[in-house]
C-alpha cells in the first residue's frame, strides 16, 4: 500500500512540474508574440518612412531638374546678350 501511495505522490509531483513548464512555456510564447508584434508593427513604420522618404526624393529630384533647366535657360540668355 505504502508503495502505492509513494507511487501516487511521485506521479503528483511529476504532473505538477509538467503544469509549471507548460505554463512557463505558454507565458514566453505570450512574451515572444507580443515582441513579434511590436517589431512588425516598427517594420511597418520604417515602411511608411521609407516610402515617404522615396515620395520625397522623386520630388527633390523633379524640382532639382526643373531648376536647372531654368537656369540652363538663363545662362543661355546671359550668353545671347552678351553676344
Amino acid at each position: 500500500m505504502d508503495a502505492i501511495k509513494k507511487k501516487m505522490q511521485a506521479m503528483k509531483i511529476e504532473k505538477d512540474n509538467a503544469l509549471d513548464r507548460a505554463d512557463a512555456a505558454e507565458e514566453k510564447v505570450r512574451q515572444i508574440t507580443e515582441k513579434l508584434e511590436r517589431v512588425e508593427e516598427e517594420l511597418r513604420d520604417t515602411q511608411k518612412k521609407m516610402t515617404q522618404t522615396g515620395d520625397d526624393l522623386d520630388k527633390a529630384q523633379e524640382d532639382l531638374s526643373a531648376a536647372t533647366s531654368k537656369l540652363e535657360e538663363k545662362e543661355k540668355t546671359v550668353q545671347e546678350v552678351r553676344d
